[in-house]
């Protein structure tokens, strides 16, 4: 069997040390396990994204919901329909610019995704369990403060 060499660059090999590689691959092996538990809930990644953003409260407008859950808005829009249709999400006027629509969970909606939360938070638990709660803490901070800084696009 054929086996790949890493090159070296500088004190590191590449992509071992590149931070957007490190958050990518701790996502990946974070969610493994996650998305296999949505699987069994017949629920999609984007799916759980929107609705799990939504059951915080409130009405998000489409842009902030896209933002919020990660998703392209053309995408999000085309999953907002079929979410509409089976009576998970509601779309309503935007107060004063009728151009704009926010969108909320209806009951159904709350149903469907209440369950899953828990299950996430569970899941959360049972993944950090194995690091210092002060450790947990100090990545948190600094994962927020990466996307405060430069969730604005290129500098």
């Amino acid at each position: 069997m054929k086996t790949h060499k890493k090159r070296t660059y500088g004190r590191y090999r590449f992509p071992d040390d590149y931070l957007p590689y490190l958050v990518a691959r701790a996502s990946h092996v974070i969610l493994r396990e996650f998305h296999a538990l949505l699987r069994a809930r017949r629920m999609r990644v984007a799916e759980w994204r929107v609705l799990a953003t939504l059951s915080a409260g409130g009405a998000y407008t489409v842009g902030a919901l896209a933002r919020a859950a990660l998703l392209e808005q053309p995408t999000l829009s085309k999953l907002l329909d079929r979410l509409e249709r089976r009576r998970l999400v509601r779309r309503m006027a935007g107060g004063m610019d009728l151009r704009q629509s926010l969108i909320e969970l209806t009951p159904r909606g709350r149903a469907r995704i209440r369950p899953v939360v828990a299950q996430a938070r569970r899941h959360e638990s049972r993944v950090l369990q194995r690091f210092r709660a002060k450790d947990v803490q100090t990545l948190r901070r600094l994962l927020k403060a990466v996307t405060a800084r430069l969730d604005n696009g290129p500098s």
